[in-house]
């Protein structure tokens, strides 16, 4: 069994450098539209945020997105200005605007938030995808999500889930016990991660989700954490795209900084996660 996984991580390995250098190359040479001609009348949007020290790897994030077997409406990258700090936004991801990317900038750091609360706020009415800056997406990413969406145009949609599990009626299991979702039925204890992507579809979060004030103060980091909590809040379930989560790959060397290194080995999730039950009462949400 050990050689077999060995195997197996050799050949993701060897796939995910493959991939890479293609969408290198795509980025050098390809000319193509990554969004779609024909706007659907409720816009399906890509969005996401990243920084400057992502900004040697969220190009090909972008690739991939646009590489896609059903290609969105717009595909739209979050950047602080804060963060920018005068430097100039790579030729690599400046480029892409030529074949649909849009580029904003805010006055204000929401870090990791950035890829979504702005993008409802400007786009009421449309279906978000968001996606992580160091990942590398299949042709059908896009597809599954949108096909899934139309099977249960009113359930939060994602390929990676975790089952939320409560300790007692007034506390949660801990985050690091949470185990990987093998059922696809629509639940209110499906946790979705953002790393696999997620679609929300319009009116899926409840209006509180842009009260920057109170997600700063119940969960900072935590941006995941508190889209659930407007999820439950409004009534949504999530559901997988497939009976069990897929993990994509993620860009070697992108990791050193990431975020979960500090929500989950310095247990912030759980922190985050007491927070925003307590302060609106969601326990009664998760079996």
């Amino acid at each position: 069994m050990e050689m077999k996984i060995r195997i197996l991580n050799r050949i993701k390995n060897i796939s995910n450098r493959i991939n890479i250098k293609k969408f290198e190359i795509f980025n050098k040479y390809k000319r193509s539209l990554g969004v779609t001609n024909e706007k659907r009348k409720n816009l399906l949007i890509v969005s996401l945020t990243t920084y400057p020290k992502r900004f040697n790897v969220v190009y090909l994030t972008i690739e991939s997105l646009m590489n896609q077997t059903v290609k969105p409406d717009k595909i739209i990258l979050w950047l602080a200005k804060e963060e920018l700090n005068n430097e100039e936004i790579p030729e690599k991801i400046s480029k892409l605007q030529t074949r649909g990317l849009e580029i904003k900038t805010v006055n204000e750091n929401l870090k990791s938030y950035k890829k979504l609360i702005y993008t409802i706020d400007k786009f009421k009415t449309s279906n978000i995808i968001t996606c992580d800056d160091d990942t590398i997406y299949p042709k059908f990413f896009i597809e599954g999500l949108y096909n899934k969406f139309k099977e249960f145009p009113n359930n939060i949609i994602a390929y990676r889930c975790t089952l939320m599990t409560k300790l007692n009626n007034n506390n949660l299991n801990s985050y690091m016990d949470w185990k990987s979702s093998k059922n696809n039925d629509p639940s209110y204890s499906l946790f979705p991660t953002g790393v696999g992507g997620i679609l929300y579809p319009s009116n899926s979060l409840h209006n509180r989700v842009l009260d920057k004030e109170l997600f700063l103060k119940l969960s900072p980091l935590g941006d995941d954490i508190w889209f659930k909590a407007m999820a439950l809040l409004n009534k949504t379930k999530t559901v997988m795209v497939n009976s069990q989560s897929i993990e994509f790959p993620l860009i070697q060397g992108s990791q050193d900084d990431a975020l979960w290194h500090t929500n989950v080995e310095e247990s912030k999730n759980d922190e985050q996660l007491k927070n925003v039950f307590d302060y609106f009462g969601l326990y009664g949400y998760i079996e």
